[in-house]
Formats: C-alpha cells, structure tokens, sequence
C-alpha cells in the first residue's frame, strides 16, 4: 500500500511468515516506486517528489484503446525485477496476486466527469491493461473508487466525500445518457439540503423508525430525491460495467477485477449496488472499517451526521439525529443515545448486531463466500481514526466468521501492530511467536 519496497525489499523473510499466519494472497500497489530521496514507507507526494512509475508505458496498448500514452519516466531496473521477483514469489506459494489501482499513472484522459467522459474512462482502462500485460504473473486489480460522495459536514478532511457537491455540470452527459433530468436532480438535492437544515423534534419523532414509508415522509416525499440516489446507482454501475468489458476486450489473457465499496449501510449512497457489481465483478470488497474520527470509519461517520444534524437544526439533540441516521441508513448501534456514547461505541454488542450484519448484507449478493473479501483495519490510528485495539479486531474478526466470512484483506501492512498479527495469525493460521521468529509488525503510521 503506497510502499511497494516495503515488502519487496523483505519478501523472502516475509512472506514465510505471513503465510503461517494464514496469508493466502497479496494485493500490493499503486504500481509505482518511491523516489529514492524518500524514508520507506512515506507518501511522495508528502516530500513533494513525484513516484517513479513501475513500468515504462506500452504505447500500442494505448493506441488500440485510441487515446494518449502517459509520459514515459525512467524506471530503475533492479526495482523493475525485484518487484517482478516478488510477485512471482507469491504466486510460487500458490497465493493471488493482485495490484491495487491498476490505472495508476493513466494518461491525461478527457475534459468531463470521470464517470461520464468517455476518453477518461478509456485512458484509465489503456492504463489498466498496460499494467496487468506488464505483470503476467498477477491475477487482477482492485479499484478503490470512483465513488459519490457521502458525508454531510462540508468542513470533513476539506470537503472530502461531501454529498452536495455531487452534481457539477460535467455530470450532464451522463444524466441524459441514463434519461435523467439534470436540473430535476440539482433541484432535489438543493431540496434535500433545506430538508436537513429544517427537521424538528416532533417531526423526527413522527416519521424516524416508520420503515420506508416514514422515512420517505421525513426527507420529504420527494420523487426527484428517489431519482437521484438511483442516478448515483446506475451511474456508478454504467461506469464499473464497461470498465469490466474495456479491460477485458484489451487483455491477451482472462483478469480478474475487484472494487471496494463502502460497508453495506453506506453503499447505495455512494453509489454502489452490490447485487448489480457482484453479476460482473470478480470480488467485492466492501470497506469493514468501524473507528470513530478519522475518515471513513463507521462511527466517525455517524457522529458526524449527528453533530451536523445537531449544528443545522436548533432542539433537535442528539437522541433525534442518531434517529435520523438510523433512517437514512438503516443502523441500529446498540446502547447508542448520544456522541458522548459514540466515544465506547466499540462494545461486543456492536459487533454482535453491526459487524455481523454488515457481513450478511454483503455475502447476500454472492453463491461463493471468496468473492467478498472485506477490507479490514485497526492498530493505533486507523485511517487517521481514534485506535481500535487488538481485542475490537478479535471481535470483529469472530462476528464477522460467524456471520459467515471466510477472508479479509488487511490494510495495510505498514501499519499493521504486533497485536494485530497475533489475534490475525491465531484465527486464521498458526499464532506468531515473537521469540521464535524473525519477523515483527511494521507498525508504522502510513496514510
């Protein structure tokens, strides 16, 4: 993840004990290098050196897709083959290997909207099948996003992820691609906005916890509100769709790709439909991420619609706006009445009742439980979030088995704690024995 030298550098001593941890694949990427001016395990972009591709481009691959070549950068070549070596090494222990975003270095693509400009969506599928042609030896890739947005704070990690800004006029062509009415949908949101910043006590308390038909009630009863959440679904849907047929076209051999959503409670929001991705997606990997803070994390997500919700409308409190939540999504976090009990939220019981759910609701959409392989995190700072312990991944890890998981990927190894491993390497190997073995967590905080 983000540290490709990481793991290449170390393989032959990690690999060995990974898989007596009970390791049975490995996703590793964006393919490209740290500048050699970088400590390991460090972002380029946060020292202001550009990342060193991992291959130079293939300019036919491009040319059959009809669009431009990315630049061709220098790659040093004992990094070329030593990642070569390491993925081979992996696929030699009978592991799968995959590369996440593949289309990592893509050429310029067009003007419009990722999921609606078509020269976009072919220069990142060019990209992608460069990439696998370079690597024979990987089985697929895993895309993390595009995605629409689906936080409410407008101050969240500078925006990041806000719904309402979610229709620029780039999006027009594919509105009427999909046969909706772009201004009907600017208007709902617009409506949905007001809708938010206008709740009341009684009015929450009325409709909050009335099935679909309460919930349509409290946002409104609003059609074009309905059409543009399922705009956002078949948009999103349309994109993955011909990148899976684009990417296939292109290959010389089969591939298989994978896309991470978020959690089943947020992913219709964001767009993702897992019944409709799981007809032509290889793997889903919906995003098993509980901390609070941060981002991305289930908590800190909800506590800060509670907060918003809280800030937008005077009396509505707290108890009000968890029940909103609880509308828009579907959650039910037990023992939860306020932030304050956001902050211990994290109680077996929530993984009892929200671990295991989530769970359910993903392998719902799949006949073979390898097809959903949610990605997994916890240690000291959890995508920026509060620390979730060694013990909240031995509860999360037991839920969701006993709701029927039988894998997960870890991310990611940079930040991967000697607590972690041990509870991992317990439930799905031979538990690691820090004094007979030669290997130790990283345990570092990378992004």
């Amino acid at each position: 993840m983000r540290d490709l030298e990481g793991v290449m550098d170390h393989h032959e001593r990690l690999f060995p004990a990974w898989e007596a941890g009970g390791v049975d694949g490995l996703v590793m990427g964006p393919p490209v290098f740290n500048a050699a001016d970088l400590l390991p395990g460090v972002r380029s972009r946060e020292k202001g050196t550009a990342p060193i591709p991992a291959f130079i481009p293939n300019p036919e691959v491009y040319r059959r897709f009809g669009v431009k070549a990315p630049e061709t950068v220098a790659v040093p070549g004992d990094r070329r083959a030593l990642l070569e070596k390491t993925f081979q090494a992996a696929k030699d222990r009978g592991w799968t290997v995959w590369i996440f975003q593949p289309h990592t270095g893509m050429g310029p693509g067009g003007d419009g909207h990722m999921l609606a400009d078509e020269e976009t969506r072919l220069a990142i599928c060019a990209r992608m099948v460069d990439t696998f042609e370079q690597f024979p030896m990987v089985d697929g890739g895993i895309m993390d996003g595009p995605e629409w947005g689906y936080e409410i704070d407008p101050n969240h990690m500078g925006s990041r992820s806000y719904i309402f800004n979610d229709l620029p006029d780039t999006i027009v062509p594919a509105c009427r691609a999909l046969g909706y009415d772009y201004d009907a949908l600017v208007a709902a949101k617009d409506r949905l906005f007001d809708t938010l910043h206008s709740l009341t006590p009684s009015r929450v308390k009325l409709h909050a916890g009335g099935g679909f038909v309460g919930s349509t009630q409290l946002f409104g009863s609003d059609p074009d509100l309905t059409a543009w959440f399922r705009f956002r679904v078949e948009a999103l849907t349309s994109f993955f769709k011909a990148v899976r047929e684009d990417v296939a076209s292109g290959m010389s051999r089969p591939i298989k790709l994978g896309v991470g959503p978020r959690s089943a409670a947020f992913a219709p929001l964001c767009g993702y439909d897992f019944e409709a991705l799981a007809k032509f997606m290889d793997v889903l990997l919906p995003k098993h991420y509980f901390w609070h803070r941060g981002f991305d994390g289930l908590v800190g997500t909800v506590c800060r619609y509670v907060e918003t919700l809280v800030s937008w409308n005077e009396g509505l409190g707290d108890e009000r706006a968890l029940k909103v939540v609880e509308s828009l999504f579907g959650l039910n976090l037990p023992g939860i009445k306020s932030r304050s009990d956001l902050e211990s939220a994290l109680t077996p019981e929530f993984f009892e009742d929200v671990a295991q759910e989530e769970t359910r609701r993903a392998l719902a959409v799949v006949n073979d439980s390898d097809r959903i392989v949610p990605w997994l995190e916890a240690g000291r700072s959890p995508h920026d979030g509060d620390p979730m312990s060694a013990g909240h991944l031995r509860l999360l890890l037991e839920n969701a088995q006993e709701a029927g998981l039988q894998r997960f990927l870890y991310h990611h190894q940079g930040n991967l704690t000697s607590g972690e491993w041990t509870v991992i390497s317990e439930i799905c190997g031979e538990r690691w024995d820090p004094l007979n073995s030669d290997y130790v967590p990283s345990d570092r905080h990378v992004l």
